[in-house]
């Protein structure tokens, strides 16, 4: 499915997220990794607007398929996208972060990236894409007031720029080992790779406190996409969309 993934640069777009729809439906290429230097409407889940100035990485990975994916292998993209970028931050830069359920990536309780996932079907062709926005080489004093305490980037913590290129190449290289198993349906790999996301997750094996006030212990995700919560002998199971749910994390 992403043996051969076509980046394209371009300068400026309102969204990588619409912009490259456009390339497949043209049937330009079947996947590709589609890099702008600005946003201009960037969004993050729930339309938020995503910040994207010139320096940071502002990609979708979109995919045309004729797959079509449930819920739960939806949810698999988002948390292996998530540890996909973990692991090329903490190779090319040897920065650990943490994941914030359910795909923030976070250095020293700072966001450094984020990730949106679309799921457009269609009668003709199905298009999978991943958003990614990470803070390269846009330092967070070039963010608006209400960010600067709360995001941070790959510069300010090196203390230099980083290649763009470099990081891209990574992302492209990598995707197929993080995505494959969920379109192949690789139960044993996806399972090796549930692990790798509950290593870096921030609630995985730590009491919480939910909206109703009561703690519970954290089991991490499962292989239907999940994040499992236990209090005594009962257990809770909450998706993607009950993320706000999640109001303080007690033990560290």
């Amino acid at each position: 499915m992403l043996s051969k993934i076509k980046i394209v640069h371009i300068d400026k777009t309102s969204s990588t997220q619409d912009a490259v729809v456009e390339y497949l439906q043209n049937d330009f290429y079947p996947s590709l990794l589609l890099i702008s230097k600005i946003q201009t409407k960037g969004r993050g889940r729930k339309d938020d607007d995503w910040v994207s100035p010139e320096g940071g990485f502002w990609a979708t990975l979109g995919m045309s398929t004729s797959l079509h994916f449930n819920t739960s292998q939806l949810a698999l993209f988002h948390y292996f996208t998530a540890i996909l970028l973990t692991r090329v931050i903490k190779e090319e830069y040897n920065i650990i972060t943490q994941i914030k359920w359910p795909n923030d990536l976070l250095y020293d309780n700072k966001k450094l990236a984020g990730i949106l996932i679309d799921y457009i079907v269609s009668s003709q062709k199905n298009y999978l894409l991943i958003g990614m926005g990470v803070n390269l080489n846009n330092s967070s004093h070039e963010m608006p007031n209400n960010l600067k305490s709360v995001s941070t980037s790959i510069k300010d913590i090196i203390k230099k720029k980083v290649s763009l290129d470099d990081f891209a190449h990574q992302i492209s290289s990598l995707a197929d080992h993080y995505f494959s198993p969920i379109t192949k349906n690789n139960q044993k790999v996806i399972q090796h790779l549930i692990q790798e996301y509950n290593q870096y997750s921030r609630i995985y094996g730590k009491e919480v406190i939910l909206d109703d006030s009561k703690r519970y212990f954290c089991n991490g995700i499962n292989h239907e996409g999940v994040m499992q919560f236990r209090k005594g002998e009962n257990t809770l199971n909450l998706t993607i969309d009950d993320m706000t749910r999640i109001k303080k994390i007690i033990s560290s």
